[in-house]
């Protein structure tokens, strides 16, 4: 079992950066740093009513590209997973969805954070307007049929994880 003999934050504002200095069972001690998140997120795999991937291409810092990915984002404190899966549906693609089937929940960067999301899929998800989008966002909604978006993904181009990750969940549904 691992002991906390400290911890020190180094870091608070949109997230927190800390920094635990940890004892394994082995006797062992070393530092280890976590990115502390608080909230979840959630992603939704829509189509459109023709059947095509309601997707976004978004300007992501860390990586200096656009990566094509799902619909998404935090899910606001006391908000309940679907409703903010709908919220993030509508503010980025300007898309609705009534229905949305849940996919199932994990941890994307487990080793460094603590944060979950939340996967949903959304069969026949309608245009209700324009974008909302944040002031630091950049994304671009493209619709895509299921080979178009399946070459994209073999061609090597910037994919998402998360996007990944849904259409995993998405592949084995129940």
């Amino acid at each position: 079992m691992t002991k906390i003999i400290s911890s020190k934050l180094l870091h608070d504002g949109f997230f927190q950066l800390k920094q635990d200095l940890l004892e394994h069972s082995s006797g062992k001690i070393h530092p280890y740093t976590t990115l502390v998140l608080q909230m979840d997120a959630a992603s939704v795999l829509a189509k459109d009513e023709a059947g095509r991937w309601i997707l976004n291409r978004e300007y992501r810092y860390p990586t200096g590209n656009h990566l094509l990915g799902a619909p998404g984002g935090r899910i606001d404190p006391n908000e309940n997973p679907i409703d903010g899966a709908r919220r993030e549906l509508l503010e980025e693609t300007g898309y609705w969805a009534d229905l949305l089937e849940p996919l199932g929940v994990s941890y994307p960067f487990p080793g460094i954070c603590n944060q979950r999301i939340h996967f949903f899929y959304a069969p026949k998800a309608i245009k209700k307007g324009p974008q909302k989008l944040d002031l630091l966002e950049s994304i671009t909604t493209e619709l895509k049929t299921e080979e178009e978006l399946r070459q994209e993904i073999l061609s090597g181009g910037h994919i998402d994880g998360i996007l990944c990750s849904a259409l995993w969940y998405f592949q084995n549904r129940r």
